[in-house]
């Protein structure tokens, strides 16, 4: 895909507020893209099959339905003015992120916006059910943001992992980048890369490995040196493969779950493009806890890539 040419934007029936709506605008701009508004109400009250017939659900839903179609008018006015394409949907269903998901299967747009909460007194993002499913099932990128303000030039780096090709598979981080260079080119920006590395796989090595007696062989400095020159080489190699120059290149030393969001505050991060792998439902189960602590301590906007539609080219 040579850029987003349809973003649908997920509007929350009750947020007073929505910073997808002006992210989403300033991405449509920059790439001049068509734009769905979609409002899907989940209220149990609407549910068919709480009344005796179709007549008795429609004198309830349709008010319901023109209520909902009125705000998105409203919220549908700065993009018309910007001269957009712009479409709104309203939508029924339960749950909600089943029937998000089935618009997007239906909508088939390239990009899919969506708020997160920020708890500004446990300083991080509470991820809803929701987002769980829409990031592990949406086939379009995702970009989920937070209540924030982007800057001027916003700062977007892609986040790959290019020394573990065996669990990841190489052309997502390919597609990360892709993603990151496009995104950041439509808002005048450049795209970094950043890498994390930790030499913990090659200690638990070597205590499953155990020496004799079953005592942990302690990995010497040199492995771990080579390990890690060995990570620093395909780091670059990627950078060179995308004309990524190496002062917007980054090995942070670390567990990615403690460093992304640390270099992500550093860096004043607006997004942080990630990968995403469509895992088995066993794998599923292990997914949580790692990735929970990733994506809601990130200070930043978060864009999933999956490999399941053509990567975003520069």
């Amino acid at each position: 895909m040579e850029s987003p040419r349809r973003i649908l934007i997920i509007v929350d029936p009750t947020a007073q507020q929505s910073p997808a709506l002006a992210k989403g605008r300033r991405l449509a701009n920059a790439f001049r893209a068509k734009v769905d508004l979609l409002l899907c109400d989940v209220n149990p009250a609407l549910e068919p099959g709480f009344y005796p017939d179709a007549d008795s659900y429609t004198s309830v839903v349709e008010p319901v339905r023109a209520s909902h179609e009125a705000r998105l008018r409203v919220l549908a006015t700065p993009f018309l003015a910007d001269k957009l394409d712009v479409t709104s949907h309203v939508a029924f269903g339960k749950p909600l992120y089943q029937a998000l998901l089935d618009q997007v299967n239906l909508r088939q747009p390239d990009l899919v916006i969506k708020d997160t909460h920020h708890h500004s007194l446990l300083r991080r993002t509470l991820l809803s059910n929701t987002d769980w499913h829409l990031i592990r099932d949406c086939t379009a990128p995702l970009l989920l943001v937070k209540d924030t303000v982007w800057s001027v030039t916003p700062r977007v780096s892609a986040a790959v992992d290019p020394g573990h090709p065996q669990d990841t598979p190489a052309a997502l981080d390919h597609a990360v980048v892709y993603a990151a260079e496009r995104i950041a080119r439509g808002l005048g920006s450049e795209a970094s890369l950043v890498h994390c590395w930790s030499p913990v796989a090659l200690y638990a090595m070597g205590a499953v490995s155990g020496g004799m007696g079953g005592v942990p062989v302690l990995m010497p400095a040199e492995v771990i040196d080579a390990q890690r020159d060995a990570d620093r080489e395909r780091l670059e190699h990627l950078a060179r493969v995308h004309d990524v120059p190496t002062a917007r290149t980054h090995l942070r030393e670390g567990i990615a779950v403690d460093e992304l969001p640390v270099f992500a505050a550093h860096h004043a991060l607006d997004i942080l493009v990630m990968g995403a792998v469509s895992r088995s439902g066993i794998d599923r189960i292990f997914i949580g806890h790692t990735a929970e602590r990733l994506l809601e301590g990130l200070p930043s906007d978060i864009l999933v890539v999956k490999l399941a539609k053509t990567p975003m080219h520069p």
